[in-house]
């Protein structure tokens, strides 16, 4: 052994902070190998050289004894984020447990999806369309009506939007980092960042307090969105992207996953249409997410348009044709509304079912 008297919490934490140290995520795998987080730090050398090898055994045990658990919780505390391990209540092993490396600590500032209540992750590009981002806004929105969790991974684009959506909603959603939860970014979400605490929802990090945005996070943070979600919807995303990333993982952990179809030249919608061919579910509205998070589509408030749609999706719904598509571009025209404006009403209609977008991206009323 080696002298380190955790309890196991703090034996959890101490693990976690090794691997931020190079530890390459194998304290989960040793902890289950002996039988928990203490058993690590009280098993003979040599069994950890079998497990690990002679030369990552001898630097896990450096990389053990400089970590500082209480230190960091202090800190953390102090930032009103608690420190989560698999040794608390609220630990969210039903998500985490199928992934092949799951962390050994969870940083978290609000809450986290209660056991038993349902999560949608809702990803996509950075560089979102208008379209994409009133579809996911507006998605966020219905998801939160049917008191379903949104999980995302905070960024700019359609993360924002479906965070933003569902909070605007006064639904909870999970925005899961790729830097300290205390860290600015991206600084365009500072009031999304109020906004979603302050509808119930929370933030959560592998990474502790002050610890830097890097590339190498981004792929990681991914994995804990597609694990702590039951199923996932891709909204745009070109053919080389994160949100494909996340999918994929989705894929392997066996959970749904549904692509947002779109106008096949579009930018951002090779990589839905990828999936697709791979064998992802269609999203067409909110009922198809519902349905694959297993709850049934309700007729209520937010879910179906009133007979006849007012506002701005009314008047762009009476220029609508049942015979004839028309693109966004001749709907601004005839309307005088704004692209983003066309954008978000048009969302509006396809998701209440009042309107159909065609393969090539144009829209007739139904």
């Amino acid at each position: 052994g080696m002298a380190i008297d955790d309890d196991e919490r703090t034996a959890w934490h101490r693990l976690a902070l090794a691997e931020r140290h190079g530890g390459r995520l194998l304290g989960a795998r040793l902890a289950a190998a002996l039988g928990g987080a203490r058993a690590v730090f009280t098993a003979p050398v040599t069994r950890l050289v079998e497990l690990v090898g002679r030369e990552r055994t001898r630097d896990l045990r450096a990389a053990w004894r400089r970590a500082r658990p209480s230190a960091v919780r202090r800190r953390a505390e102090a930032l009103d984020q608690r420190v989560l391990t698999p040794a608390d209540e609220g630990w969210p092993t039903d998500g985490l447990a199928a992934l092949p490396d799951p962390p050994c600590a969870l940083y978290v500032q609000g809450a986290l999806p209660p056991r038993g209540v349902a999560a949608a992750a809702v990803v996509g590009t950075r560089d979102a369309t208008p379209y994409g981002r009133a579809f996911a806004h507006e998605l966020g929105e219905h998801l939160a009506t049917a008191g379903v969790w949104v999980v995302s991974g905070f960024a700019l684009g359609i993360d924002g939007a479906a965070h933003a959506g569902c909070a605007a909603a006064g639904g909870a959603t999970l925005a899961v980092l790729g830097c300290g939860i205390d860290h600015p970014y991206p600084s365009a979400h500072l009031d999304l960042r109020d906004d979603l605490l302050a509808a119930g929802g929370g933030l959560a990090s592998e990474h502790p307090p002050g610890v830097e945005p890097r590339k190498h996070h981004f792929p990681r943070r991914n994995r804990l969105v597609a694990a702590l979600a039951q199923a996932l919807v891709v909204v745009e995303a070109p053919a080389k992207s994160g949100a494909l990333i996340t999918a994929r993982l989705a894929l392997d952990l066996g959970k749904e996953v549904l692509a947002v179809p779109g106008n096949v030249g579009q930018r951002g919608r090779a990589g839905c249409h990828r999936l697709l061919r791979e064998g992802a579910g269609f999203c067409e509205g909110v009922a198809d997410v519902l349905h694959a998070v297993g709850l049934d589509a309700p007729d209520g408030p937010g879910l179906a348009l009133k007979p006849e749609p007012d506002g701005e999706a009314g008047l762009l719904w009476r220029h609508l044709d049942a015979a004839t598509p028309l693109d966004a571009g001749a709907l601004c025209a005839r309307t005088g509304l704004a692209p983003e404006i066309v954008a978000a009403a048009l969302v509006a209609l396809e998701l209440a079912g009042r309107a159909r977008r065609t393969p090539e991206g144009a829209f007739l009323r139904t």
